[in-house]
C-alpha cells in the first residue's frame, strides 16, 4: 500500500510518516504544485521562491492524533503593480489562510458544536484525540456566514424567555420548512414590524393571543392573513374556568376542611392585607413591595372573590398498592387490627413495617377530597365522553346545588367542540351567549375575542398552527439550557437557526 493511499491529500505526496513521543503522528507532505495564483492581484504565477510549512491538525485516525506536516510553494508575483513581491499558494480544498484545522476537522467540529455546548465538545474531542477548547469552539460557530433569510409565506410568532418574567425575545418560523429563520432580542411591537416589513411575501402569520404581536403585524404585514393559535385560546379559557369556578362554588366544609394550618392562616392574612390595602388605593406594585410577596400573587389574591384551599398533591406510589385489594376485603370483613393485617401481608411476601401498614390503612380510608378549581376547570374542558365516573358524579352534585355552573360548563364544552371540529359557523352564536352570560369575567373573555375576531375565525377554518413553533420554543430552551450561562444572545441566535447548509 502507497502512503498516499493511506491518507490521501489532494495535489499534495506524502513523503514520511514519524511518531512522536507524545503518541501523536505526523504525516510530512509536498505540494506538487508548478504554479500558482496570487491572492492579492489575481495573476498566476510559475518562478518559485521558497517553501513555505503549515501544520494543521487533521481528523484522529485508530485513535491516534494526526497533524500534518505540508511544505506549500512561495511563488514570486510576477505583477509589477502588485502590493506583495511573494506570497504563498492557498490550498483551500486541504486547509483554509491562516487556520490550525483542516477542512474536514472544522466541518466535524461545526457540526458538534451546534449540536450540544462548547464545553462539551471540549470533553468530546478529548476522546476523539482533537485539541480544542471551548472558546475555539463558541469561535467557531461566531464565524457562521450570515445566511440571507428565505422567502417565507406562512410564518409561525411566539415569545421566548432569556431570562422568565424579565427578559423576553421573539421567535420566527417558517411553518412550511419547519425551521427557525429569526430571533428577535424583544417581543415588542416596533422590533416586528419593522422586521416583517423587509417581507412583503408574507401571506399568512400564525400568533397566540398577544396585542402586541397584532398590532405589529397590522402595521408591518397588513396583506396577511392573521391565525389565533387554537392552543391558546382553549388555554386562555381554562386560566379564566379556574378564576370563575371557586367564585361560584358553594361547599360545605368538612371538619378537615375547617382546621386551618399555619399556611393557609398565612395566605389568609396576607389575602386580606392585599384587598384591604387595595381599598386604600395601592397600587399593586406598591402592595407587593409593602408587603414583601410577588405582584403576581396579589394580582391574583384581587382577582379572586374568596381565598381558594389548596389540596394535598397525590401519594406517591407504594408497596402496598400490590395488596390493596386484599386490605379492603380485610376491612370490610370486620378486621381492624393493624398488627393482624401486618402479619398476614407479611406472609404473603409483604417486606414493610407495620408502621407502614397503619399509615397506608389511614390514608386508605381517608376521606377524598373536594376536587380544586384546576380540576373541575380541567373536567369543564375535558370532552364529555372522556370523563371517568366519578367526574361525572362531581360535575352532577355541583351541577344540582349550582345552576350558574352548568351554564358555564355548557359554553365551555361548546367552544371546546367548535374548536376540535374547527367549526366557524357557531363562533358568532357562542360570542354572544358568552357576552350575555351574566358573568363578568367569561363576558371579558367573549370581548376579547371580539376584538381579535378575524383571527379566531381564521383559527376555526385554517390548517396552520402554533404547534411546531410551541416546539422550536422547546429546542430553545434545550439549547439555552446547554449553554451553562454563555447564553448571550447573539451566540443563542446562531445556534438556533442552526448551521449553514
Amino acid at each position: 500500500m502507497r502512503l498516499e493511499e493511506l491518507y490521501p491529500l489532494k495535489d499534495f505526496t506524502l513523503t514520511q510518516i514519524v511518531g512522536t513521543s507524545s503518541g501523536k503522528v505526523l504525516l510530512q507532505a509536498v505540494s506538487s504544485s508548478n504554479s500558482a495564483i496570487c491572492p492579492y492581484c489575481q495573476t498566476l504565477s510559475g518562478k518559485r521562491h521558497s517553501v513555505y510549512v503549515r501544520k494543521p491538525q487533521a481528523l484522529a485516525c485508530a485513535d491516534t492524533a494526526i497533524q500534518l506536516v505540508l511544505s506549500v510553494q512561495r511563488y514570486f508575483c510576477e505583477n509589477p503593480s502588485c502590493t506583495h513581491r511573494t506570497f504563498a499558494e492557498r490550498i483551500p480544498e486541504t486547509v483554509e489562510f491562516y487556520s490550525r484545522r483542516t477542512i474536514d476537522l472544522e466541518a466535524l467540529l461545526k457540526i458538534i458544536a451546534f449540536e450540544t455546548s462548547a464545553e462539551t465538545v471540549g470533553r468530546i474531542c478529548q476522546k476523539l484525540k482533537v485539541s480544542v477548547s471551548p472558546d475555539s469552539v463558541l469561535r467557531l460557530i461566531r464565524k457562521r456566514a450570515a445566511l440571507p433569510t428565505p422567502e417565507v409565506k406562512v410564518l409561525g410568532i411566539d415569545d421566548w424567555a432569556l431570562k422568565k418574567g424579565q427578559n423576553y425575545g421573539t421567535l420566527l418560523v417558517d411553518l412550511e420548512r419547519h425551521q427557525a429563520i429569526e430571533l428577535l432580542p424583544d417581543r415588542t411591537q416596533t422590533t416586528l414590524t419593522a422586521w416583517l416589513q423587509n417581507h412583503p411575501e408574507i401571506k399568512i402569520i400564525s400568533r397566540d393571543r398577544s396585542f402586541e404581536y397584532k398590532a405589529g403585524i397590522d402595521i408591518g404585514a397588513p396583506q396577511a392573513i392573521q391565525v389565533a393559535d387554537r392552543w391558546h385560546l382553549l388555554h386562555n379559557l381554562q386560566e379564566k374556568l379556574q378564576e370563575i369556578i371557586p367564585s361560584q362554588l358553594k361547599r360545605r366544609k368538612s371538619e378537615a376542611e375547617r382546621r386551618e394550618t399555619p399556611t393557609q392562616h398565612r395566605r389568609k392574612k396576607y389575602f386580606d392585607l392585599v384587598r384591604y390595602l387595595r381599598s386604600k388605593g395601592y397600587s399593586e406594585r406598591l402592595i407587593a413591595r409593602t408587603l414583601q410577596i410577588h405582584r403576581q400573587t396579589v394580582r391574583r389574591y384581587l382577582e379572586l372573590a374568596e381565598l381558594p384551599g389548596w389540596q394535598r398533591r397525590n401519594h406517591a406510589p407504594s408497596r402496598l398498592d400490590a395488596f390493596q385489594g386484599f386490605l379492603q376485603r380485610r376491612r370490610e370483613e370486620g378486621c381492624r387490627d393493624t398488627s393482624l393485617l401486618w402479619k398476614e401481608l407479611k406472609q404473603q411476601g409483604y417486606p414493610g413495617q407495620r408502621k407502614s401498614v397503619a399509615e397506608y390503612l389511614q390514608r386508605l380510608h381517608k376521606p377524598a377530597a373536594v376536587p380544586s378549581a384546576r380540576q373541575l376547570a380541567w373536567c369543564f374542558m375535558k370532552d364529555r365522553q372522556r370523563l371517568r365516573k366519578d367526574e361525572r358524579l362531581q360535575l352532577k352534585a355541583l351541577f344540582s346545588e349550582n345552576q350558574k355552573l352548568q351554564e358555564i360548563y355548557h359554553l365551555s364544552q361548546t367552544f371546546q367542540i367548535m374548536l376540535s371540529h374547527k367549526s366557524a359557523k357557531r363562533l358568532d352564536n357562542w360570542l354572544s351567549q358568552a357576552e350575555h352570560c351574566g358573568i363578568k369575567k367569561l363576558e371579558n373573555f367573549a370581548s376579547t375575542l371580539r376584538q381579535d375576531y378575524d383571527a379566531v375565525r381564521a383559527a376555526l377554518s385554517s390548517e396552520w398552527s402554533n404547534g411546531q413553533v410551541e416546539g422550536q420554543v422547546n429546542r430553545l430552551k434545550m439549547i439555552k439550557h446547554q449553554m451553562y450561562g454563555r447564553a448571550n444572545f447573539d451566540l443563542l441566535r446562531l445556534k438556533v437557526l442552526g448551521p449553514p447548509p
